[in-house]
């Protein structure tokens, strides 16, 4: 597969996407905003946050499952 260079107008659009994405983040309970952040962004696991955290691998999960529903609100 050939890979085109992208138009400056995805370009454009993309960024719109990303500052929406995070001021829809910045929304967050600071908790949430956290672990989303820590399992997404910067690629760890629910295992690690939770051993940074000293709390259960459970705890991390429904917080970044709360945090990605609450996001998909923001974000409709």
């Amino acid at each position: 597969a050939v890979h085109r260079p992208a138009t400056v107008e995805e370009l454009a659009l993309q960024s719109m996407e990303y500052a929406r994405l995070h001021r829809a983040i910045t929304k967050l309970p600071e908790i949430q905003r956290r672990r989303l952040i820590l399992h997404y962004f910067q690629g760890l696991t629910y295992e690690q946050i939770a051993e940074m955290e000293n709390c259960s691998f459970q705890a991390i999960a429904k917080s970044v499952t709360t945090a990605e529903k609450k996001l998909k609100k923001l974000l409709e």
